[in-house]
C-alpha cells in the first residue's frame, strides 16, 4: 500500500516539474521574441548628424532585421559609402541584397562598391530599362519589381509609382506599424505611404528618407506633415532632398524628426 502512495506522489512531482519547465521555456521564448528588433543606420546623406562621417548628396540606409541585412539605395560615391560603413562598424560583405528606389546616380553609384565585394548579388529595381542595364553591366542581378512584394520575412518592396521617374520604396513590418523608407519621393511621399498601407494592410509608424520638397511653401509643408500624421505616422525623418522647410517645421512641431548621416534607429518588433 505504501509503495502505491509513493508511486502516486512521484508521478505528481514529475508532472509538476514538467509543467514548470514548460512555463519557463515559454517565458524564455517570449522574452527572446520580444527582444527582436530592426536596426536602421543612415550610411549616406548630405545632412550631417554624427561626427566623423562623410556627407554627400545622395542617400543610403542600412537595414538589419532578425532575418536579413540589406541596403536601401547606395549613395553617389562608392568611397563615401565604404568609409562611412567602416566608421560605423557595418560589414557590407554581409549584406544580402540591395533595394534601389530609382535610377538617379545619387542613389545608384554606390552599387559599384557592392559589385566589387559581392558580385551577382540581388538588386531589386523599379521597371526602368536603363537602371536594369546598369545593374547587369556591373555584374549584379537585377530583379524588376512591378507590384508590392515581400522580399524577406516582414520586409516589402513597395509597388513602384511614377514621378517621373518611376520609384519604389521599402516597408518593414513592426508591432507598432510599418517603417517606410523612401528615396526621393518623386511620386509624392504621401502617395507612397498610402500605397504601402493599401498593399500591406498595416498602418504607418515611421517614414524615413527623401521627401523632394526643397522650395516647398509653408502651406505645402504643413499639408504633407498633417496627412502623414493623420494616416498614423508617429515619427518622420526627412533626409537628402527633403529641404530645409520641412525639416525645420517637423523639428518645431514633432519629436524625433531630424536626422542625417549616422542616424541610427532601433525599432522593437
Amino acid at each position: 500500500m505504501r509503495w502505491i502512495i509513493l508511486l502516486i506522489a512521484l508521478v505528481a512531482v514529475i508532472a509538476f516539474v514538467a509543467v514548470y519547465a514548460l512555463r519557463i521555456s515559454e517565458k524564455t521564448g517570449n522574452e527572446k521574441a520580444g527582444n527582436e528588433s530592426i536596426r536602421l543606420v543612415v550610411l549616406v546623406d548630405n545632412n550631417p548628424y554624427k561626427q566623423g562621417l562623410k556627407t554627400a548628396w545622395g542617400l543610403s540606409i542600412y537595414v538589419e532585421t532578425g532575418k536579413t541585412r540589406l541596403l536601401f539605395d547606395t549613395g553617389p560615391d562608392p568611397a563615401v559609402l565604404k568609409a562611412n560603413a567602416e566608421t560605423l562598424g557595418i560589414d557590407l560583405t554581409k549584406v544580402d541584397f540591395v533595394v534601389i528606389s530609382h535610377v538617379h546616380g545619387d542613389h545608384t553609384n554606390g552599387l559599384r562598391l557592392l559589385a566589387s565585394i559581392k558580385p551577382g548579388m540581388r538588386v531589386y529595381v523599379p521597371p526602368d530599362k536603363s537602371l536594369i542595364s546598369y545593374v547587369e553591366n556591373l555584374g549584379l542581378k537585377p530583379i524588376q519589381v512591378n507590384s508590392t512584394v515581400e522580399v524577406s520575412e516582414g520586409v516589402y518592396v513597395v509597388k513602384p509609382l511614377y514621378g517621373p521617374p518611376v520609384e519604389e520604396a521599402l516597408a518593414i513590418k513592426t508591432g507598432k506599424g510599418l517603417v517606410i523608407l523612401v528615396g526621393c519621393s518623386h511620386p509624392g511621399v504621401v502617395n507612397i505611404v498610402r500605397q504601402a498601407v493599401k498593399d500591406i494592410g498595416m498602418r504607418p509608424y515611421i517614414v524615413l528618407g527623401g521627401f523632394h520638397m526643397a522650395g516647398a511653401t509653408p502651406q505645402e509643408v504643413q499639408e504633407v506633415a498633417s496627412q502623414l500624421v493623420e494616416m498614423g505616422v508617429e515619427k518622420i525623418y526627412p533626409l537628402h532632398c527633403s529641404g530645409d522647410a520641412i525639416r525645420s517645421y517637423l523639428a518645431e512641431h514633432y519629436k524625433e524628426s531630424c536626422g542625417g548621416v549616422g542616424l541610427e534607429l532601433i525599432i522593437r518588433k
